[in-house]
């Protein structure tokens, strides 16, 4: 029996605009660029994946990405698709980093295998559905009052937790944030944190100390990414729980900032580690380490964020679900794929793969490159 074959790989570069800008202590987001990548086996079966490259994050841009797909389809074509392992080593061989573009052959490359099998995803990976996920919502970096304003509006629509972006330098507008927050949506809503680096280590010391009385859930990233001295030291003092989010792009970096005590807990995306592949490692390392994770996103569409629901639904021990990106966006082009319920608990279904596509009619917008 002849084998099946990937036969052809389509590269769609997207843009979609925000509702309104995103913003973080790295800079305001305006628009979701994001490259599409579906993979074609010899039966015409595909998987599609996709990733949305933050520059200030990843190092990556849309324009990087599309030249590095390009080599990578031309590697792919006539390969195996069920080898994906070779495929992810592979392509860390041809370039260090670009996590971002790796993801979207990645999640296409587990999309197209799963269909092959008739297996959704999750049962792919061997989760099941027994699994309750809702996601948050998250207020962007921006002054006190329009924060506190974000905060009312999301606990209103029935949010069951906030996440509050932070880390402006001097610290101290930022603990005013959370105190008006705080006070504006009441004891019982959960609310955690994201500094996004923003922070130095005294910075970040003095703001953990003054909101230790806000009840956070944890705070993402407080300091700079690889600065592990620091980030040990604030580990050890700091009464509200710290995340590891941009320190931890590999299982590589699992491993060093587990066990150097860098983080009490580590959020895992699938388009900051490379993939799915990738991603299960690290959720390999936290759970042998007894630590409990995060899934989170950049922009991704809901196509993006319906394989990291399948992936959330294999492991036990993620507990925090950040999946809101979708929410941002002006336009959703996706068919299928996860539903978001009106307790914002998240939900897919057991259609083979992730079950989400583009909408042709939406990709017809943009420019198509096709390797075969």
């Amino acid at each position: 029996m002849k084998a099946t074959k990937i036969h052809k790989i389509e590269i769609t570069p997207t843009q979609i605009k925000l509702h309104e800008p995103f913003v973080i202590s790295k800079g305001a987001l305006t628009h979701a660029r994001n490259t599409v990548v579906k993979i074609y086996n010899s039966d015409g079966i595909y998987g599609v994946g996709e990733c949305c490259p933050y520059r200030s994050i990843h190092g990556e841009t849309q324009t990087g990405t599309i030249a590095f797909a390009k080599d990578l389809a031309e590697a792919l074509i006539g390969a195996d698709p069920r080898e994906i392992h070779k495929h992810v080593a592979l392509m860390d061989r041809m370039i260090v980093g670009n996590a971002s573009v790796k993801c979207a052959f990645d999640m296409a490359l587990y999309d197209l295998v799963a269909k092959m099998d008739g297996l959704p995803l999750y049962a792919f990976l061997k989760g099941d559905r027994d699994k309750i996920i809702y996601t948050d919502n998250t207020v962007s970096l921006l002054d006190k009052e329009k924060m506190v304003e974000k905060a009312i509006i999301f606990k209103e629509m029935g949010f069951p937790v906030l996440k509050i972006k932070l880390g402006e330098r001097g610290y101290t507008r930022d603990v005013e944030r959370m105190e008006a927050i705080r006070s504006a949506v009441g004891e019982d809503l959960p609310l955690r944190i994201d500094a996004n680096q923003g922070w130095n280590y005294l910075d970040a010391k003095r703001a953990l100390y003054s909101m230790k009385d806000l009840n956070l859930e944890h705070c993402e990233e407080p300091i700079m990414a690889g600065n592990t001295v620091d980030q040990a030291r604030l580990t050890a003092d700091s009464f509200i729980p710290i995340m590891a989010d941009e320190s931890v792009f590999s299982h590589k970096d699992a491993y060093k900032v587990l066990s150097q005590h860098a983080a009490h807990l580590i959020n895992i995306k699938l388009g900051k580690s490379g993939g799915i592949c990738n991603s299960m490692k690290i959720a390999a390392i936290a759970q042998a380490a007894d630590v409990y994770c995060q899934t989170g996103s950049f922009s991704e569409s809901r196509l993006g964020i319906t394989a990291l629901v399948h992936f959330d639904m294999a492991w036990d021990h993620i507990l925090y679900h950040d999946l809101d990106s979708p929410l941002m966006l002006s336009e959703d082009p996706v068919i299928g794929g996860m539903t978001y319920h009106k307790d914002w608990q998240v939900t897919v279904d057991d259609t083979p793969g992730h079950g989400a596509d583009f909408d042709p009619a939406f990709l017809k917008r943009f420019e198509t490159l096709e390797i075969k």
